[in-house]
């Protein structure tokens, strides 16, 4: 098979895995080989297999070989994604089951031969352009001579290449060390396309990550990018799609509070996102829920994603201060969706939560406690997924209100693990002011980015009325709230 020259871009198949045709440049080399490597669990056969099915529904057929597990289980398995499976009779999905019984005595030298004849005949009826060797690894064992398996392995990288075939062997390694690949440490070498795929638990939470270590002339992605086997198959948390400067707004969207709006300059900018800080009970959610009904007068598209509290319970809670979202639900225009924070890593939440954003296709959406991905992904992995999260939304120009729980006795500062204040374009925060005897809620903007707002701190009102902001009272240089206020408003 002629290669192509340096000057002529490589050709690939993409696998409709966005994310992973993001970290390779746009798919697998087009008649080359590409070795996925990774202990149990960690995804190779269920990726393997979803750009096999891809390929077969761009009208590419191909072949799967299946060395370990049984060829019908595997296409069953893949029927659970909703993957629109070619039928056998299209003949462009070919399952092979190539398992070595038990029971077989293995009696002087045997090679791939005759295997790869019948295949190469079937490949030549269906026209094959892809092919899989799932579990590769467990057929060179039989061979028990290095020499042989050499031998072998380079036997079937020829094949490949001489029927002009895009080939993807499996092959299990011990832990994340490639070097490890069951005795087969050449086989990286071998292949064009060398892929790790590695699973760990970090804090009692499984997180799948993915990562090119070669792509043999093709610029790709060397970093470590994390991955999850979601309900339509692997799913890759790539940015790399993510444009880092989307077009900016002017338009100015309301917070659903009148004064707040007014304290910020007219509201929040369309395409950017606002963090809320607070400690437990202070009003978060009531904010949040403000803040989505306006969007909803507005007749936009919202999305409502509650962190560990049942979204009934928070319609419930929000029609006590006169926010009504029961009409909104009613008619589609919000979404609301309670999602259990242990039910999944902070990856597999991001997942979750750019699928519902696909689904509903909102103009606004809340995050209500985003501080919750901490606990199921670690630090830098959880803020990665919040950083991707918020450019995700900004270039969609959705407006986005991130309500986060404060963990430190320090109110000026985000004590949460994810620090995401930084990267917010505002930053409003309530906290608890106690003097005799009465706790009253007061509210400030740290931050607002290209925006005059106020620096007063204004205390925040829950009644069957409504939410409101009062006007700010001050009296030896401090600022009066509860019953001082409401003394001295009745002095006036």
């Amino acid at each position: 098979m002629n290669h192509p020259s340096q000057s002529e871009p490589m050709e690939k198949i993409p696998t409709g895995i966005e994310g992973f045709d993001d970290l390779t440049g746009g798919g697998l080399p087009r008649g080359r080989t590409t070795l996925l490597m990774g202990g149990p669990g960690c995804g190779k056969t269920v990726l393997s297999l979803q750009i096999l099915v891809h390929a077969a529904l761009q009208n590419v057929p191909g072949i799967f070989v299946a060395f370990e597990e049984n060829a019908t289980r595997v296409a069953a398995n893949a029927g659970t994604f909703g993957w629109d499976m070619p039928v056998p009779e299209d003949e462009k999905l070919w399952f092979v089951d190539a398992r070595i019984r038990a029971d077989v005595v293995k009696s002087g030298d045997f090679d791939l031969t005759g295997l790869l004849a019948g295949l190469e005949a079937k490949a030549a009826t269906m026209g094959a352009k892809l092919i899989v060797f799932d579990a590769i690894d467990v057929l060179l064992s039989l061979l028990d001579d290095p020499a042989a398996e050499w031998r072998e392995l380079y036997r079937l990288h020829e094949w490949l290449a001489q029927n002009e075939l895009t080939g993807i062997l499996t092959t299990k390694v011990d832990g994340d060390r490639p070097a490890t690949a069951q005795r087969y440490g050449f086989m990286p070498f071998m292949a064009d396309c060398a892929v790790l795929l590695t699973q760990r638990v970090t804090d009692r939470v499984a997180m799948r990550s993915i990562r090119i270590l070669k792509y043999r002339g093709s610029a790709h992605v060397l970093n470590e990018v994390p991955f999850v086997i979601g309900p339509v198959g692997v799913e890759v948390g790539s940015a790399n799609g993510i444009d880092p400067e989307p077009q900016p707004f002017d338009e100015r969207v309301s917070t659903g509070i009148q004064r707040l709006d007014e304290m910020l300059g007219g509201g929040l900018y369309r395409g950017t996102n606002a963090l809320l800080t607070g400690s437990s009970g202070g009003g978060k959610s009531t904010l949040a829920g403000a803040f989505v009904e306006a969007a909803c007068r507005r007749n936009e598209r919202a999305l409502f994603v509650s962190f560990d509290e049942n979204s009934r319970d928070i319609v419930r809670d929000l029609r006590m201060v006169n926010i009504d979202l029961s009409p909104h639900i009613a008619s589609g225009l919000l979404q609301m969706e309670a999602v259990r924070s242990e039910a999944a890593s902070s990856e597999g939440h991001c997942m979750h939560l750019k699928r519902l954003i696909g689904a509903q296709n909102p103009r606004c959406v809340v995050i209500d406690p985003l501080s919750a991905l901490a606990r199921v992904g670690g630090g830098l992995a959880a803020r990665a997924v919040a950083e991707r999260l918020i450019y995700l939304c900004r270039n969609a120009g959705i407006t986005v209100l991130f309500t986060s729980l404060l963990e430190g006795s320090d109110p000026h500062l985000e004590t949460t693990t994810l620090h995401v204040s930084t990267i917010s374009d505002s930053w409003l925060q309530i906290s608890y002011a106690l003097l005799d005897g009465e706790r009253n809620r007061a509210l400030s903007i740290i931050k607002s980015r290209g925006s005059k707002h106020s620096n007063q701190l204004r205390e925040l009102l829950f009644s069957d009325r409504g939410v409101t902001l009062a006007d700010p009272y001050t009296a030896g240089g401090k600022v009066l709230l509860g019953t001082l206020r409401l003394e001295r408003e009745k002095s006036q």
